[in-house]
């Protein structure tokens, strides 16, 4: 399955980490002379770590080729030349079969070599991970054996310009408090700055003054504005994915099925109702968790108490493993359902798609957990 991927790469630069795309040539590029990068990469191999990896829907005609069940795979897409994108790249699924043998061949590593071991671990975990959003792989890599640098922790350029007039809105409460100045609104120039300067990864000393409003030392104040653009990430996140869900909700409970057995029948609607419930239940997971916030947000704008928003900020990054995994378990079934009526008469499907369409999305809402403790004699239990 792998091979040569001949359109331009510029498409997919997305200057760091998002949901689908995990764009290591713009971390390398821009970050690569620093001592950070050079003691943490996230690759030894300078190939791998200029790297393109996708989250990638699996299209009909390679199911054959891949191992996994599930409607989506992790990619690799390594540049011909990190000079020019436009010569394309070679491309490797890490579920296909025989991934290991050819990504070792291609990349010219020897029998023994114990980087090219951590790299490969590090691929299989990266096609464990759900989503590359970056506050999800901060979850996973911000500690550990081997941590890597916190360049790749960004909000990419593009996310950053789609959150920001989001997250000016939020903050305009904070803008208030700050230059006593009731009249501020939404468009304000000020809070339209301060909200920049907040997302700017690299423009946190600029936000120095909020530092000792929340009374924080400098260590707590890195990790406070860190959990604070986590918390609005995924707020504007929630945003962004809320209509799709709710369109989701309603076709996927009255979608009718064609051609099914009386057996089979009872199988696809009892599989439908515990993929209605599990959205249900990770929406509201992530939804408590942003009233939570809001909460506490609201009382510091209230009251400048800044206490509880403070205790809240430095507990945020404890919460972005969950709030990642959920969002992008919700994430996948609306958009792959969205996906899967392209070119589709929308609201009538047969047994058959159902049957294989429905278990996958239950798969994909389990939590590993619960996956394990569930009855593999259940229809719709867990099979991927």
């Amino acid at each position: 399955m792998s091979g040569s991927d001949r359109q331009s790469l510029r498409r997919i630069v997305r200057g760091g980490a998002t949901p689908r795309i995990l764009d290591l040539w713009s971390v390398q590029r821009r970050y690569g002379e620093s001592l950070e990068m050079a003691a943490k990469p996230f690759f030894r191999n300078p190939r791998l770590n200029a790297s393109f990896i996708l989250k990638h829907t699996v299209r009909p005609h390679e199911k054959p080729y891949l191992y996994t069940e599930n409607p989506v795979a992790t990619k690799i897409i390594i540049p011909v030349s990190t000079e020019d994108l436009g010569m394309g790249g070679h491309s490797f699924f890490v579920e296909e079969k025989g991934f290991e043998v050819r990504l070792k061949a291609f990349l010219g590593v020897g029998v023994v070599n114990k980087h090219y071991e951590s790299d490969l671990a590090r691929i299989r975990e990266l096609a464990e991970i759900p989503s590359f959003d970056p506050f999800l792989m901060a979850d996973r890599y911000i500690k550990g054996e081997r941590p890597i640098a916190r360049f790749y922790f960004n909000i990419s350029p593009g996310e950053q310009e789609a959150m920001l007039g989001n997250v000016t809105r939020q903050i305009c409460g904070m803008v208030r408090l700050a230059f006593g100045d009731d009249q501020i609104q939404a468009d304000d120039e000020r809070a339209r700055r301060f909200a920049e300067q907040l997302l700017d990864s690299e423009d946190t000393e600029r936000l120095s003054g909020l530092r000792h409003v929340l009374g924080m030392d400098e260590e707590q104040y890195e990790q406070g504005i860190f959990g604070w653009k986590g918390i609005l990430y995924y707020r504007w996140r929630l945003r962004e994915v809320k209509d799709d869900l709710r369109q989701f909700l309603i076709e996927l409970n009255d979608a009718v099925v064609r051609g099914a057995r009386p057996d089979e029948n009872k199988e696809i609607n009892e599989i439908r109702k515990a993929i209605l419930a599990k959205v249900r239940e990770r929406w509201t997971a992530l939804t408590d968790i942003m009233d939570d916030y809001d909460s506490e947000y609201r009382r510091f704008c209230a009251g400048a108490d800044a206490s509880a928003l403070r205790s809240f900020l430095l507990k945020a990054p404890g919460h972005f493993g969950q709030l990642g995994r959920d969002l992008s378990a919700v994430s996948h079934v609306t958009s792959y359902w969205a996906y899967w009526w392209q070119g589709r008469e929308k609201g009538n499907l047969s047994a058959a798609d159902a049957m294989e369409m429905f278990p996958s999305f239950l798969r994909s809402l389990v939590n590993k957990r619960e996956e394990r403790s569930l009855d593999g004699d259940t229809p719709y239990a867990a099979n991927g």
